[in-house]
């Protein structure tokens, strides 16, 4: 069974309920859009959390007003997703086949923007970079276990190769790996979108260590 086509307001609302996590709106803060309530709605009654509807809206409804008081406000797909993590396992919530969970994956996000982390922001009515960035920047084929993978085995790499972590080593290390016929290897931008920064990279490899089919060349 194909899942359906997710609408894009509950795409828009769940980046806001990231941006709007562990918060409370004010109680002037605007309700959601009819359009945004149902969709979301939906989606939570499909998956059997119904009752997390009314902490659900009043989540977005915190992330709007966020971004409504501080118009730079942004979310890094990293942070995306560890955000969307916790709270499906906080509310122990299930996925199966043939249905859509909400808050809805990074991956989904990237694949409805083009692959563009960017644009999926853009879209849902944050400020982003007005560097303009290449079709397929930040490649929705690579998943986040796979983002992380790369820059843990680069780091690794780097460290028992001394030499430096700059992006312009990654570069080159990844030029290598591609030329040996690996194919889960994130380019550099895709690797500084998905992250928010090169250092943000480089902070989330340092927490862990790298496995060994991390590091097989």
């Amino acid at each position: 069974m194909v899942a359906p086509l997710v609408p894009d307001s509950a795409l828009h609302a769940s980046l806001l309920f990231a941006v709007g996590y562990g918060q409370t709106p004010d109680t002037q803060a605007p309700g959601l859009s009819s359009d945004m309530a149902e969709s979301v709605g939906a989606m939570l009654d499909n998956q059997d959390t119904t009752h997390l509807i009314p902490l659900v809206k009043d989540t977005v409804r915190a992330g709007q007003q966020s971004l409504d008081q501080n118009p730079a406000l942004t979310i890094s797909a990293k942070r995306y997703a560890e955000i969307r993590s916790e709270f499906i396992a906080t509310h122990g919530i299930q996925s199966s086949k043939g249905k859509q969970v909400w808050p809805v994956g990074a991956t989904t996000i990237l694949k409805r923007s083009g692959g563009s982390w960017n644009e999926a922001l853009r879209a849902a009515g944050f400020a982003t970079s007005t560097q303009q960035t290449p079709q397929g920047f930040g490649s929705a084929r690579f998943t986040p276990d796979q983002f992380d993978a790369a820059i843990r085995a680069f780091r690794h790499d780097a460290t028992t190769g001394n030499y430096s972590t700059k992006l312009q080593h990654y570069v080159e290390w990844r030029k290598e790996l591609v030329n040996q016929g690996r194919t889960d290897i994130p380019s550099g931008p895709a690797i500084r979108n998905f992250y928010g920064s090169w250092s943000a990279a480089l902070a989330t490899a340092s927490n862990s260590a790298p496995s060994r089919s991390d590091s097989q060349r």
